[in-house]
């Protein structure tokens, strides 16, 4: 048997109910000689549902708070009377004229106390009770209907304008991705042939040649392949030499030295229009790479994706950093962070090029960049794209580069995956296993703009290490002590590793660049989260 899934009202929906509830309570006790018809408004004002229910349970119980037993039980009739006749023609047209609520506040006034009048004798003066009774019903059901309306009228504003931010978003996202193909040529141009360097230089250097019609006709085929000999030695050096034609072409011509001349001029411009078309076509795939990046960038924001759901309990966590400057440097040239994003903890090591303060500065703002991505909740391949394209375009104006280890791990599910761009291994250590993870990739600003982060993923598990370092303490040809270290380490405090790490890395090197290491400690049992 298949049981249907019963929504259960969120904490503001609740407090939304209260109040509606507490109004319908307090309205019963504005009573006119034992008749609630601010009540009756109120409930008829509310369109059938939650809210509805809400005031007509709030109203019943005022009235017998407020009312004698008798008026009590003809308000708690009438009540229940328009939420009925409400609830009966919801659907159809009748319920969507102005008219219709203030009119069921008071048909259903007049139908219950004119059935008590005539039960219990009616005169005059009751009648007119009856009559304004039932005329302040209707009355008052449209002007609650009013009030209710204005007070959800800043609510469907605001949903309303959040669809129109999603719509243009979504527009926006699909405008830069159609942007980005149009810098795809619809077929890829061809080299220009070489020939015509001496199509060119012939025009110039035997136009007015006495030997034209002997060269050009006669000889046409010795003529053509002298040319055509000359041209793999001439392109590769970058312009020709006499040696490079054969004798019985150069020896026959007359202008030979203003031919050769005119031939490097043209080889010259060859090679510059050649380059300029290879620029041309780099500038054009970085800037279709770089809107496809926004697109995406534009349509993950637009889905504003929630964190997951924990779908089991998350693992504890400590995590230890620390980095020192290279011998004779005040500044590090390292950057290093961590923090927290739902259920996500994500880790981030970045190593600037060289030294000192041009390489923390190219590394913080790595490092600032790809947190931000990743805080308003970008996906992290799509963050590091993105940030190694714009780092792409950087190298080329400053020739520098930054790489990138970036850890996401995910606590409730124990899963973990870890981003290389040029960054030195990373080592997992348990139960005095260590296991060793490298990456191939170049650093951010190197790698091609178009490549996708590799992920290496893992799973994660208690009682275990994580290490990350830079190179400065060692790269992937000498990083067996740390190894070493690592499976006779058998200590619990992140700090003291990181910081036996960082000075085993000094006395071997004698500081001879930035060091810095960052650990995750996975407890095996839960003490309390303790984030260092």
């Amino acid at each position: 048997m298949k049981i249907a899934n019963i929504e259960r009202p969120c904490a503001g929906e609740l407090l939304r109910l209260a109040g509606y509830g507490a109004a319908g309570f307090f309205t019963a006790g504005c009573c006119l000689e034992g008749r609630a018809p601010l009540a009756a408004g109120l409930v008829a004002a509310c369109r059938p549902g939650r809210c509805a229910m809400a005031a007509l349970a709030g109203g019943a119980a005022g009235s017998l708070v407020f009312l004698p037993f008798g008026p009590a039980l003809r308000c708690c009739g009438i009540l229940v009377l328009i939420y009925t006749v409400l609830s009966a023609f919801r659907d159809t047209k009748w319920a969507r004229q102005s008219w219709f609520r203030p009119a069921a506040a008071a048909g259903a006034t007049l139908a219950v106390e004119l059935a008590y009048a005539l039960q219990m004798g009616m005169d005059g003066g009751g009648f007119v009770r009856l009559t304004a009774c039932t005329v302040l019903a209707g009355v008052l059901c449209h002007y609650c209907a009013l009030l209710l309306r204005e007070t959800a009228l800043p609510r469907r504003k605001a949903a309303r304008e959040s669809e129109g931010l999603r719509q243009r978003l979504r527009l926006s996202a699909e405008a830069l991705r159609t942007l980005g193909e149009t810098f795809v040529p619809p077929q890829p141009k061809k080299e220009e042939n070489p020939a015509v360097v001496f199509d060119r230089a012939a025009e110039v250097v035997c136009r007015g040649c006495a030997l034209r019609d002997l060269c050009w006709n006669k000889e046409y085929m010795s003529t053509f392949n002298a040319f055509n000999d000359a041209t793999p030695a001439m392109l590769e050096r970058g312009r020709a030499e006499a040696s490079d034609f054969a004798v019985h072409f150069s020896s026959r011509c007359i202008h030979f030295p203003q031919l050769l001349s005119a031939i490097n001029t043209e080889v010259t411009a060859l090679l510059l229009r050649r380059q300029y078309r290879r620029q041309l076509a780099r500038e054009r795939e970085r800037s279709r790479g770089q809107y496809t990046q926004l697109g995406e960038l534009v349509a993950q924001a637009m889905a504003a994706p929630e964190a997951p759901a924990a779908t089991g309990r998350e693992l504890c966590h400590q995590v230890a950093l620390g980095s020192a400057p290279k011998e004779g440097q005040r500044l590090c040239g390292d950057s290093l962070t961590w923090f927290r994003v739902g259920g996500m903890l994500y880790l981030i090591l970045s190593d600037g090029m060289g030294s000192g303060r041009e390489a923390q500065r190219e590394s913080q703002m790595t490092l600032r960049l790809l947190e931000q991505f990743l805080q308003a909740g970008i996906a992290p391949e799509t963050a590091l794209r993105t940030l190694n394209a714009a780092l792409n375009l950087r190298s080329d104006e400053q020739g520098s580069f930054t790489t990138i280890d970036l850890l996401a791990a995910d606590l409730a599910s124990r899963q973990a995956a870890l981003y290389k761009y040029g960054a030195a291994p990373t080592y997992i250590k348990r139960q005095g296993t260590v296991r060793r993870l490298a990456g191939a990739s170049l650093p951010a600003g190197l790698q091609d703009a178009g490549a996708e982060p590799q992920a290496i993923r893992f799973p994660l598990e208690e009682n275990s290490f994580l290490l990350m370092i830079s190179d400065g303490v060692a790269d992937g040809g000498d990083d067996q002590w740390v190894q070493d270290l690592l499976a006779g380490w058998q200590g619990e405090d992140p700090n003291v590793l990181t910081s036996l790490i960082l000075q085993e890395a000094y006395q071997r090197r004698q500081g001879d660049d930035d060091r810095s290491a960052l650990c995750l400690y996975l407890p095996a049992e839960k003490r309390g989260r303790r984030e260092v």
